[in-house]
């Protein structure tokens, strides 16, 4: 590899450092390519001990030259996104922070919460990190601006219940014009982008008009709306004097993570605040975090003011604020706040960093305590860092399933969840624990990443009997993983080679920490139990109608809400859906009389 750099050109570009397996583990950018590379390939006692590690795993390298250090930097974003390398800073994809979008393409637009890629023709908003608070927002401006959440808009002659409740303007049944709608849209954007004041404005002028032409009712909704509007705009954090429209940025470090703080200020208020935790691969300095952050934040973001402030510039903030004016069309000034109300703001915003930084501290060791604790009463070699539980679902050995949910460090671990269809349809608890645990672990051994690693300590809901179903797979499988089980009614844990169950105090912190996973395993199993019976009784009685495919089945279902709801309908109703012909209204009746009997 070092003679092969010496034939990398003193060109802009990006470099990848590859495995024996050929991975992707470290991308990077570099204005003079072969310098840049150069500085990995010193002696190892000059390294840093992280960079040491990696350097020992590079096998070969790869490199693409760019025409410039702007291409680089949006290489760079690209090649980190799609390989997701081990070495580079990570943070949680994109895809899984919510946004809040407008669907503005559409005839009449839609307003949902959504974790996607951005389509390039509706309005986001976001991300946000705490989705809990992003749809009791919705709540509220469905309440003030009545749009549509419905998925596709089937014409109907009669409304759904969210135009009763006043959630909706139902255009599906031509109550509102597309002109009125459209405004309406206009309102929640320019709400969104924190014009508060400006609709209040337009709002209170709308009432005043309604009740000169005595539109009491109309007038009225219009007092509620203001109301709502003053009460969201009341809760902001900060009413600056200057009506700035700026974010502010921090980044704060800890040896493996680090917090990226983000407030958004428009209008001179404090619209929301959300926090970014990024892993520390390598030990990077706090500007290439900031930088980092910036690339993966403000790609593809609509919403970026003229003034952006941090508490560390970015490396190479020139290029940056660049490359942020290259997607925006204006200048984005890019600035470490020295004195006056802006560095009092930033002030504000390190110290919610330092909150944040010290609670997940103290969280981590509190969970770490229990861990450690759970390992001494289990008289485990390791502390359990993975902890998966399983547990089955039947309703008198119909539709079995079985669920596996997943603990990392003490905490839920959702993205690791599995659920498993039992093929064999039979009343064994025994049995159907024996084929999702060797399915679980032949998929781990064929080297299935999405059933890896394998866990550090198994739990099993139930007693005595699921806890030898479990030991006698891990015995034909020749695998040795601490496993228990924990019955319900006296809390009582089984483990192998132990007559006797053990007994922990009802507050003792490992045994709650077990009756977390074994309560979520438990949701888990039933909650896809139910799924797959109502699947079932939706595909009975619709499927066998002759007539109605999968299209028809999704627009009846659309139309009326529920199976139970076709069935009460009319031949009449029923010819009101589109697609539905008068001859089929009737089969459908029918079949449903002969169902009846």
């Amino acid at each position: 590899m070092k003679e092969r750099l010496k034939t990398v050109p003193m060109q802009p570009g990006v470099y990848l450092y590859k495995d024996s397996d050929g991975r992707v583990i470290y991308v990077g950018k570099a204005k003079l390519l072969r310098n840049r590379m150069r500085s990995y390939f010193q002696a190892s006692h000059t390294l840093h001990p992280k960079v040491r590690a990696m350097m020992n795993r590079v096998a070969e390298f790869d490199f693409i030259v760019t025409a410039s250090e702007m291409e680089a930097l949006l290489l760079e974003n690209n090649l980190i996104k799609a390989y997701q390398p081990r070495y580079n800073i990570d943070l949680r994809d994109d895809k899984t922070y919510p946004y809040l979008k407008i669907t503005i393409a559409e005839e009449f637009p839609r307003i949902l919460v959504v974790r996607e890629d951005k389509d390039g023709r509706s309005r986001y908003f976001g991300p946000y990190t705490e989705a809990g608070a992003l749809r009791e927002t919705v709540r509220v401006l469905t309440n003030i601006f009545p749009l549509r959440t419905c998925k596709n808009l089937v014409r109907r002659e009669r409304p759904c219940l969210n135009r009763d409740l006043g959630r909706c303007l139902a255009p599906c049944t031509g109550c509102v014009d597309q002109v009125d709608y459209r405004q309406m849209v206009d309102e929640i954007v320019s709400f969104m982008e924190g014009n508060y004041q400006d609709l209040l404005t337009s709002k209170q002028s709308e009432m005043q008009e309604a009740a000169a032409d005595l539109e009491f009712e109309k007038a009225a909704r219009l007092r509620d709306q203001i109301e709502s509007i003053r009460k969201l705009g009341q809760k902001q954090k900060v009413d600056l004097e200057h009506p700035y429209d700026m974010d502010l940025v921090a980044i704060l470090a800890e040896e493996k993570a680090a917090l990226g703080l983000l407030f958004k200020i428009r209008a001179g208020k404090l619209i929301s605040k959300d926090s970014f935790w990024l892993t520390r691969a390598m030990e990077e300095p706090e500007p290439d975090l900031m930088e980092f952050l910036f690339k993966r934040y403000y790609d593809n973001q609509d919403d970026v003011p003229p003034e952006i402030l941090v508490n560390i510039l970015p490396s190479s903030h020139l290029l940056i604020g660049d490359w942020l004016r290259g997607n925006n069309g204006r200048k984005v000034a890019i600035k470490v706040p020295v004195k006056g109300e802006k560095r009092r703001l930033m002030d504000m915003v390190e110290n919610n960093a330092r909150v944040l930084l010290q609670e997940r501290f103290t969280g981590e060791q509190a969970r770490e305590r229990i861990l450690v604790h759970l390992s001494q009463v289990l008289d485990l070699e390791i502390i359990p860092q993975r902890i998966e539980c399983y547990d089955v679902s039947h309703l008198a050995g119909q539709e079995t399933v079985a669920s596996m949910v997943v603990f990392t460090g003490g905490l839920a671990d959702k993205k690791a969840y599995r659920r498993f269809k039992i093929m064999v349809e039979k009343n064994n608890d025994y049995d159907a624990l024996a084929e999702t645990l060797q399915r679980r672990l032949l998929e781990a051994r064929q080297g299935n990443p999405n059933f890896l690693p394998e866990p550090d300590l198994l739990v099993i809901d139930g007693g005595v009997g699921q806890l030898h179903a479990v030991l006698a797979v891990l015995d034909k499988m020749g695998m040795e993983i601490p496993t228990i089980s924990l019955a319900k009614k006296r809390e009582e844990i089984y483990r192998p080679g132990q007559a006797e169950p053990l007994l922990l105090p009802r507050r003792d912190e490992g045994l709650k920490l077990l009756q977390r996973l074994r309560d979520e395993a438990h949701r888990f199993a039933i909650s896809y139990n139910r799924q797959r019976r109502n699947k079932k009784l939706t595909s009975s009685l619709l499927d066998q109608i002759p007539g109605v495919g999968a299209k028809r089945k999704k627009v009846l279902l659309q139309h009326f809400g529920s199976v139970a709801a076709l069935r009460q309908a009319s031949p009449q109703e029923i010819t009101a859906v589109s697609g539905i012909s008068t001859r089929l209204a009737q089969e459908i009746c029918d079949y449903f009389g002969k169902e009846k009997d």
